[in-house]
Formats: C-alpha cells, sequence, structure tokens
C-alpha cells in the first residue's frame, strides 16, 4: 500500500473515511490524496453556459479552501507531512468520480481507495455517497474500503475476511494478511455454508492445515459457520468477535462463475453496517 486515494463531499460520512484514510496512510507510511469533483452541468445558451462557468470556478475555489484546510488538520492531527510517518496532498477535478478514480488508479499508482458509505435510507447525502461507492466498486478494479455514516474511531484489530476457499480467494488473503501485519491484527478467516456435510468439512480442514503452513507467526484464526443466509452469517459473527473490518472478495463475472462473493459485496456494501474491505478478483 503506497498510495491511498480518498474521495470527499465535505459531508459528515465523507469526514470518517479521511479519518480512516489518515489512519491507514500513517501506519503504512503511504501518500494519500484527498480527491473532490465538480461537474459543469449541461447547457444550453451561451447565457446559461457563462452562468454555469462561474458557478463552476466558485465550487472549484470553494473546494480548493476546504481540502487544503483538511490537509492541514492532518498535519496538526496526524503529522502528515511533517514527519507523521506520510505525506498528504489534495486534488480538484471537473470530472465524473469514477472516471477519475480510474484514472488516478490506472495511471498515477493509487492502489487503495478509502470512501464513506451509507446503508439504505432516503436522505440526499445517503443517496449520493451509496450510489457513488457502489459505482466505484463496480467500475475501478482497485480494493475499495468504505467506511459507514456510524463508524467510530479509526481502529484495525480484528480483521474478518469472507472466504469460499477458491483460488483468487487465497490471493485475496494475502493482501488481507499484508494489511494486518501493518497493524497487528488478528485475523478471523471465515466460512459460511447453508448445510453441514462430510465434504464440506474435509475441505475447510485441508484449507485451513494449508494457510497455517502458509502464514507462520501470522495470528490467523478459521471458522466455518453454518447459516441459511450468508450475509446474515457473516454479520453475526463480525459483531460476535467484535470485528473492526469485514474484508471480502469480489469476483468479475465470467461463464459458470460463481457469483456467492461479487453477490454478497454487493448486499454488504448496501447495507453500510461495517467498515468493508471490497477486493477485486481477476478472471
Amino acid at each position: 500500500m503506497k498510495k491511498i486515494l480518498c474521495p470527499t463531499d465535505f459531508s459528515r460520512t465523507a469526514g470518517n473515511a479521511v479519518e480512516y484514510a489518515a489512519y491507514l496512510a500513517q501506519r503504512a507510511h503511504a501518500h494519500l490524496t484527498l480527491l473532490h469533483v465538480v461537474h459543469l452541468p449541461i447547457v444550453d445558451t451561451s447565457d446559461t453556459a457563462m452562468v454555469a462557468s462561474e458557478l463552476l470556478g466558485e465550487q472549484t475555489r470553494d473546494a480548493n479552501e476546504r481540502l487544503k484546510a483538511k490537509c492541514l488538520f492532518l498535519e496538526e492531527q496526524y503529522g502528515a507531512n511533517r514527519g507523521g510517518g506520510f505525506t498528504c496532498d489534495y486534488l480538484v477535478k471537473e470530472a465524473l468520480l469514477t472516471d477519475m478514480a480510474k484514472q488516478l488508479t490506472g495511471d498515477e499508482g493509487y492502489d487503495l481507495i478509502v470512501m464513506g458509505t451509507t446503508g439504505c435510507d432516503s436522505t440526499m447525502e445517503e443517496l449520493l455517497i451509496g450510489s457513488n461507492t457502489e459505482a466505484i466498486i463496480e467500475e475501478v478494479k482497485c480494493p475499495v474500503f468504505s467506511i459507514p455514516a456510524t463508524a467510530t474511531a479509526p481502529s484495525l484489530e480484528r480483521i474478518v475476511y469472507a472466504t469460499d476457499f477458491s483460488e483468487q480467494d487465497r490471493r485475496a488473503l494475502a493482501e488481507v494478511v499484508a494489511l494486518g501485519s501493518l497493524f497487528g491484527a488478528d485475523i478471523h478467516v471465515v466460512h459460511v455454508v447453508k448445510e453441514d456435510t462430510a465434504e464440506g468439512r474435509a475441505r475447510a480442514q485441508q484449507f485451513w492445515a494449508e494457510i497455517q503452513q502458509q502464514y507462520p507467526g501470522v495470528p490467523l484464526f478459521f471458522q466455518e459457520i453454518i447459516h441459511k443466509h450468508r450475509d446474515e452469517g457473516l454479520k453475526s459473527y463480525y459483531q460476535e468477535v467484535n470485528g473492526s473490518m469485514l474484508a471480502i472478495l469480489r469476483k468479475e463475472k465470467g461463464f459458470l462463475q460463481d457469483l456467492f462473493s461479487q453477490s454478497l459485496a454487493e448486499r454488504l456494501t448496501y447495507q453500510a453496517a461495517m467498515p468493508l474491505l471490497v477486493l477485486q478478483g481477476k478472471k
């Protein structure tokens, strides 16, 4: 984790994400960029174009001032740019958020996006933030760490990782272990099944033996949960162990692809009940 991108619209929910992004950047000794995008409205006459341009200029100036103030806050609070272990800057762009996120992750080396998200409510802030987070997860091939509006002070003491034993899943677990090592976090590897079978138990035992051998010395725990609804089973376990983050792999659609992790990631993002790290699978 070398460069972290944190989009913000200056809402309270986005403010939670900035706090988490700074917390991660400090521990990872990474570079953090705060991003705000502004949009030029579609106009049909020269008069309205002039008004729209003036409005865009005002929005851009205001955003620059607010982001500058936020960076100064991070310098004072976390020591950014002042020997606190990480650097911070900001960008204001006239673009669509997904387009800018694609460009920065694809061309500028940003390898994690941290942004706020909310559950299924009806306020305009929650509708906008929720839809933006889902769009980023859908379209940008980069890990996304979504922070709910209800998040407390940043902490990563216990990571719960949802596994389905696939090869992609094992590669994603390596990313989770690397992240956990920055914080000395316990990592709970959880597999949820609808029914208990001898074949399933044997597969789980083999997987557990393999990852113990692969990650000696890592504080790993393994639990298989029997539950009719995988998302509910995961959330119950997360609450039981007082988790700090839920991590899950979102797989790309493919011919006869198991969509377990993809649909689960989308449901959990929409519910926004906990800090959720969505890792991107590959075909």
